[in-house]
């Protein structure tokens, strides 16, 4: 699933505040939660967020600015254990890990699959399976129809036992890989003629792996249509292009002029984002090829809003229905689709246990046997991962555009005072103009 984009949200808009604390909302961590194996508590949680169809969920510490106890976690009914850190032997290796993946992991059952690296340009894939850490691949490991070893590594995603991973070599090696029982076979490199439009791969860090296929983003050098595509593999099928900068964009009816990085799959549905001349959107494409369909576009009014979505971030799909981050006017949140309908989950002018929200975050591998996990920023910058259960999702209350307005009016008043005492004066211009706004739509009423 997607990269993650974050994006931090100071202002407010005219949404519907949720009532997040009726949403069925499971806190799994935040910067106030004990690190397992560690001292301290959390104190920034990196974009590897994902969750099984039972609910656990694996997450990742991740900070820059103090590395120390950076490390991999997997939360099961309610109790969060330590999978690696920079304490953990490497599997096959030589030491101790010194950092992890911060984009994308793949969980299944209980099998957690991740990208570490060690002292002396060690790098690998690796995996958690019951109790037991084991190597996919690593440096060591020969690039089958390539030259050499791989040198870098992306980061791995676990289906029913195999491993694919995104990993590269010297000479600007670079290409998917498939590890099943124990043997590494090649699905492309930079070598393969893409199909339908020639040229060459070039890949990012994440993919898609489900039921045995696969999906992924690339970027084509040369061919008949270079530039951003989604690819897809079948086992049966081979490669195919589903998408690319040639393909219309449904609804403007224009060429695709950029794809989001990465596109998600659940069984034969990928789901992706899509930029192109003038606005964006959420689609969803079968292996198979055929239609696209439009999930959400800079077209489609916010539900239980105000106003039309912005912009997007990169889905994410499990069993047909779909979830992303969609920016509006002042705000963003996570919507996603349910039984044909899009709703929204939370927003950032929701509070949550009590904390300002100013951004959310999901990933692939996020939602899966009726849950949807996510990571959520907070005013002040405090942090925390979080569960949802879909199914008992409540729909905010339907609030006259009146009383939308004045609330607005009231948090945006409330902003810009912070900002003033705190001499923001970027902040609090964007504040001012923001409230004339907000107070001409009232006097219009």
């Amino acid at each position: 699933m997607k990269r993650p984009t974050i994006l931090l949200l100071f202002s407010f808009a005219l949404a519907i505040p949720l009532a997040a604390q009726t949403t069925p909302f499971t806190k799994i961590a935040d910067t106030a939660t004990p690190i397992p194996g560690s001292s301290g508590n959390f104190s920034q949680f990196s974009n590897m967020v994902s969750v099984n169809v039972d609910g656990d969920v694996a997450f990742s510490e991740s900070n820059f600015n103090n590395p120390s106890n950076d490390g991999i976690h997997l939360w099961s009914g309610g109790s969060i254990s330590l999978i690696a850190n920079l304490d953990t032997a490497i599997p096959g290796g030589t030491g101790d890990f010194i950092d992890f993946s911060f984009f994308g992991n793949g969980i299944e059952g209980d099998t957690l699959a991740f990208r570490g690296n060690g002292s002396g340009d060690q790098a690998g894939v690796y995996a958690f399976v019951g109790a037991n850490l084991v190597k996919i691949a690593d440096t060591g490991t020969t690039i089958p129809s390539g030259s050499g070893n791989f040198v870098t590594f992306t980061t791995a995603y676990v289906d029913g036992g195999d491993y694919a991973f995104i990993a590269g070599g010297d000479s600007d090696q670079q290409g998917i890989y498939l590890s099943s029982e124990g043997s590494i076979t090649r699905i492309a490199d930079k070598t393969t003629a893409v199909p339908g439009i020639g040229g060459n791969y070039l890949w990012s860090s994440q993919l898609g792996f489900d039921e045995g296929n696969l999906s992924f983003w690339a970027n084509v050098t040369g061919g008949t249509a270079p530039g951003n595509i989604i690819g897809a593999y079948t086992p049966g099928g081979g490669l195919t292009t589903l998408v690319s900068t040639a393909t219309l964009a449904p609804g403007p009816g224009t060429p695709f002029t950029g794809l989001l990085s990465p596109a998600d799959l659940s069984g034969t549905t990928v789901a992706f984002g899509g930029i192109f001349a003038g606005g964006s959107g959420i689609y969803t494409v079968e292996l198979g090829g055929g239609a696209i369909t439009t999930i959400a576009s800079t077209a489609t009014a916010v539900p239980f809003g105000s106003g039309r979505f912005t912009s997007f971030s990169p889905p994410c799909i499990d069993e047909g229905e779909v979830a992303f981050v969609g920016d509006f006017s002042g705000g963003s949140g996570i919507y996603l689709t349910q039984g044909g309908r899009l709703r929204p989950v939370i927003t950032t002018n929701d509070t949550l246990e009590g904390k300002d929200i100013v951004a959310l975050v999901i990933s692939e591998n996020a939602m899966a046997g009726g849950y949807l996990a996510f990571r959520a920023i907070f005013a002040g910058g405090a942090q925390g991962i979080f569960r949802l259960t879909i199914s008992e999702l409540v729909d905010p209350p339907l609030l006259p555009a009146k009383e939308k307005l004045e609330k607005a009016i009231k948090k945006v008043t409330k902003q810009l005072k912070a900002a003033r005492k705190a001499g923001q004066q970027a902040k609090v211009k964007r504040l001012v103009k923001q409230l004339r706004k907000l107070k001409k739509e009232l006097r219009k009423l």
